[in-house]
């Protein structure tokens, strides 16, 4: 008895494995609650970028020497724009920064890139794609009290 338990065992711990190996990473859902169409994302302490179907298999993906910065878009011309964390700015140190903007096409290769950070501003997490082809930066930038209070802020 215990022989044919572990012959059965053996035969559906194979069959797992094998459906196992075609998921590439991530979580898996695809039934009617899954949304149709692609995941796009950028874990936040790595460098590459992917790109995943709704089986979980991975399309393309893209390297980066930065981190992300937390905002990640895939343009109608397959173009990856994303912001990226280039780190050493000192005066702007905060969750969600970024300083850097970054465009690459298809094949994985830098055809644009941005760079929007010293100690009087830095760009933030998010950006904007624009039909014409500009981009739109969220940034801090650095004001003094004084100049803070002029432009509105409460100072109470």
């Amino acid at each position: 008895m215990r022989k044919h338990f572990l012959i059965w065992l053996h035969i559906l711990m194979s069959f797992s494995f094998v459906s196992g190996q075609e998921q590439t990473m991530g979580l898996f859902l695809n039934d009617s609650k899954s949304f149709n169409g692609y995941t796009l994302f950028s874990a936040l302490t790595f460098t590459r970028t992917y790109l995943l179907n709704n089986d979980g298999l991975l399309v393309n993906s893209w390297e980066s020497d930065y981190v992300p910065g937390n905002s990640v878009y895939l343009l109608e011309n397959g173009d990856l724009l994303r912001a990226a964390d280039q780190g050493g700015n000192t005066t702007f140190i905060a969750g969600g920064d970024a300083g850097r903007v970054e465009k690459f096409d298809w094949e994985g290769n830098l055809i644009w890139e941005f760079e929007y950070s010293n100690d009087q501003y830095r760009a933030h997490h998010d950006i904007e794609p624009l039909p014409n082809g500009n981009v739109l930066i969220l940034t801090w930038e650095l004001k003094s009290r004084t100049e803070a209070t002029a432009a509105g802020r409460d100072s109470t």
